[in-house]
């Protein structure tokens, strides 16, 4: 597994701002966004597994995010 390059791939998708959303605005599934980014074809299985527990920590930490500004709307 070349940890590099999901770092990488990690930096990129940062970079990139918003996670991708579906046409109602939820946040697409992990297994959906590695198609949307094709990264089934590009990662090895190892580093797919990894890649999939990164998008995950991704989509839970701007979920979080979300809730605080909701949050703090309602004040």
């Amino acid at each position: 597994m070349n940890v590099y390059k999901v770092r990488s791939i990690v930096e990129w998708i940062r970079s990139q701002g918003r996670l991708p959303r579906d046409a109602y605005g939820r946040m697409l599934s992990v297994e959906d966004l590695m198609g949307w980014f094709g990264l089934n074809e590009r990662l090895t299985p190892g580093e797919q597994l990894h890649m999939r527990e990164e998008l995950a920590s991704m989509v839970e930490a701007e979920l979080s995010v979300e809730e605080l500004k909701s949050s703090e709307l309602l004040r």
